[in-house]
């Protein structure tokens, strides 16, 4: 990573790029924002489903009682880490009808996807126009909170680039605390701080302890269960659709196996470029840690469609090739059309009609989805050693 951009150039390259993310926000917002009439949470669903405007962040208003203003793990049972489950509960604070409360969260989120653009932009090598102009932040940006975990993430990787390794340990510690996977590509770079020594990676780790003691350790004294259950429920998950499913596996039957395999799967790709860094000391560690969390979403048992927004994002930072990114872009779209309408199709039980919809476009489209990411866990591992380092 080359040192960021001043004020002025980042400006430059930022100004044309927002205004196209603004419109991709505002017009998310104004397609999405309908929802918020509809009297009851399944009322809400089959008409989101249909419309193609779901939002978790509308769904789960309701389910998780926001107008009561439960206080996470404290009050209330969440399957999410400690700054996700806070930043879903703030904005209940301040406007707790549903109304409000998706525009106050959606706002956030908008802000956020452009603080991530910023961010983008102060990096000579990152591609922001990757980012500002991929339709994921038309359909995904208000889906789930996701945005809330970008955001430090671009944040801790600009810090990093600016020297200011131990601030961007910090903030990428928020990061993992909003969303989890972040911890990949921590992982990477604090790999790659042992180019300096091994006292420096070691510091830098506890950092991140603290920060994840800071963070967690209320939770943990007072309310145990219920911030546990991030862990277990992740643990218990049933398998969505995923590679696991293509091959015929049992949803449930399978679960325990298809944590081992994505794991095993996962581990093994992060000692691979262990093994590749500690003999060259030249791995890219952008292009690193995008591939190996494009493995691990590969290997997962699940794939919640707001991920897409991570791969674009961290593509535009590894600055992966133009085509593959408007690929991934265009593959984005298409699979929250097909998969909200197939959920469209079930909530109808038009069983017949879902049958079809199932073998003909439902699996080949996660098939798709899957080699899409394979090909950018492919093509971020296979650059993420320049050329002639990778020859020696």
């Amino acid at each position: 990573m080359g040192p960021p951009l001043d004020r002025r150039a980042t400006l430059r390259r930022f100004a044309a790029p927002a205004a196209v993310a603004c419109a991709l926000f505002l017009a998310g917002y104004l397609r999405t924002a309908p929802g918020t009439s509809h009297p009851s949470p399944w009322g809400y669903r089959t008409w989101a489903f249909g419309a193609l405007a779901y939002s978790d962040i509308l769904a789960l208003h309701e389910d998780r009682g926001a107008q009561r203003h439960p206080l996470p793990y404290l009050q209330d049972k969440l399957e999410y880490p400690v700054l996700m489950g806070l930043g879903m509960w703030w904005p209940s604070v301040l406007a707790p009808e549903r109304s409000g409360y998706f525009a106050l969260t959606y706002l956030a989120l908008a802000l956020c996807g452009l603080g991530a653009l910023w961010f983008l932009a102060s990096l000579p090598a990152a591609s922001p126009w990757t980012w500002a102009a991929s339709p994921a932040l038309l359909v995904y940006g208000g889906l789930n909170w996701d945005l809330f975990g970008i955001l430090p993430l671009a944040l801790g990787i600009w810090l990093w680039a600016k020297g200011r390794e131990r601030a961007a340990v910090a903030v990428l510690g928020l990061a993992v605390w909003t969303k989890f996977f972040p911890l990949l590509v921590l992982g990477v770079l604090l790999l790659v701080s042992l180019r300096k020594s091994v006292r420096h990676a070691l510091e830098l780790s506890g950092i991140f302890l603290l920060v994840s003691l800071v963070l967690n350790l209320p939770f943990a004294l007072f309310a145990t269960d219920n911030w546990l259950w991030f862990f277990r429920y992740n643990r218990i998950r049933e398998i969505e659709p995923s590679l696991y499913l293509l091959a015929g596996a049992d949803p449930r039957a399978f679960v325990p196996i298809a944590n081992q395999i994505s794991a095993a799967v996962t581990l093994g790709a992060a000692a691979l470029l262990a093994v590749l860094e500690l003999r060259t000391r030249r791995l890219d560690a952008l292009r690193a840690a995008c591939g190996l969390v494009c493995i691990f979403f590969a290997a997962n048992k699940v794939y919640s469609p707001q991920y897409w927004l991570w791969v674009i994002a961290l593509i535009a930072l590894a600055s992966l090739p133009a085509w593959l990114a408007t690929a991934a872009s265009a593959v984005a779209l298409a699979d929250f059309v097909v998969s909200f309408s197939f959920l469209h199709l079930q909530s109808d039980r038009v069983w017949p009609q879902v049958s079809w919809f199932a073998h003909a476009v439902f699996w080949p489209m996660v098939s798709l989805r899957y080699a899409t990411l394979l090909a950018c866990a492919a093509c971020s591992l296979l650059h993420a050693l320049p050329a002639k380092s990778a020859e020696g």
